[in-house]
């Protein structure tokens, strides 16, 4: 990373910026093409399986690097994070690595309880209300101002920081955490089509995202830093997002984040209509509509 300041004429450190940040990109989405090549095959080794799961792990790569940040930040940098990503991803390479490339994995997959579904997805309905809709609209009016975004969010924080809503919100996000991660690794032990496998992928980095966010907000913000999380702390200032070479890791975790969320709601509702009834050309293409924009 480069540090860009006011007197740069954009020449070595925006390149550089600009390069880290389609890099940044990138890996999600390489690493989501391997998943979907992975999930795809009928009867996949012990290997093949494995490395499926890394990929979906490494889709998550820019929220699980922010979250390193922030935790070694809080422990006083005793090793850059960068030194630690590589060394943690080395291990992991390593693991996949050391397994029989020849053995079958598992042929009998247990099949997901109904009702944890069900409890997954009234409990992601009940955030969308309380919460999620709200957070949105209030990072949307960031584009008229900074006032503005601050009013607004002081409005919305009577509702979702209440003394009653706000630890409920808390145990819903961790059980979002909970039953996803579980959910995820029943479903990833079996074959599935592309838009599973997206489905699955979208709710990893939603998983590891919010644990996160949540670790920013609550220990890294509100108790290590005694700092509120408005306006300067979601643009990064003074420094800003693009010109300082820790905050720039924020541009794809943010939006990464926002995107994922309001894709994993689209494949989850397709997946809904077709548990009811609807066909799969039909879901698959109001999915596409629904993810183009319409």
């Amino acid at each position: 990373m480069t540090t860009i300041t006011t007197s740069d004429v954009g020449a070595l450190a925006w390149l550089t910026a600009t390069v880290s940040l389609l890099l940044a990109f990138a890996v999600p989405t390489i690493a989501l093409f391997a998943a979907m090549y992975f999930a795809e095959i009928r009867q996949p080794t012990v290997a093949q399986l494995r490395a499926k799961r890394m990929a979906l792990l490494a889709v998550a790569a820019p929220t699980l690097f922010t979250f390193i940040g922030v935790a070694l930040s809080m422990l006083g940098d005793p090793v850059p994070d960068t030194w630690f990503w590589v060394a943690c991803w080395v291990l992991a390479v390593v693991a996949l690595f050391r397994v029989d490339w020849n053995a079958p994995a598992p042929a009998k997959v247990q099949p997901v309880p109904a009702a944890l579904r069900v409890a997954h997805g009234i409990s992601a309905l009940v955030i969308i209300g309380i919460f999620l809709a709200l957070h949105i609209t209030n990072h949307l009016t960031g584009l008229v101002g900074p006032s503005t975004y601050d009013a607004v969010m002081t409005i919305f924080r009577h509702v979702y920081r209440t003394e009653v809503l706000q630890p409920l919100l808390v145990t819903l996000f961790l059980f979002q955490i909970g039953t996803g991660l579980y959910l995820v690794w029943r479903h990833t032990a079996a074959p599935s089509d592309r838009f599973r496998t997206f489905q699955i992928a979208s709710g990893v980095y939603l998983a590891c995202y919010v644990l996160g966010h949540m670790n920013s907000v609550f220990i890294f913000a509100r108790t290590y830093l005694g700092i509120d999380t408005g306006w300067n702390f979601a643009t990064g200032a003074p420094a800003g997002l693009i010109k300082d070479p820790w905050n720039i890791r924020l541009v794809p975790y943010d939006w990464l984040g926002v995107f994922f969320v309001l894709s994993h709601i689209a494949v989850g509702t397709r997946a809904v209509m077709m548990a009811h009834g609807a066909s799969k050309d039909f879901a698959d293409r109001l999915n596409r509509n629904a993810q183009r924009g319409g």
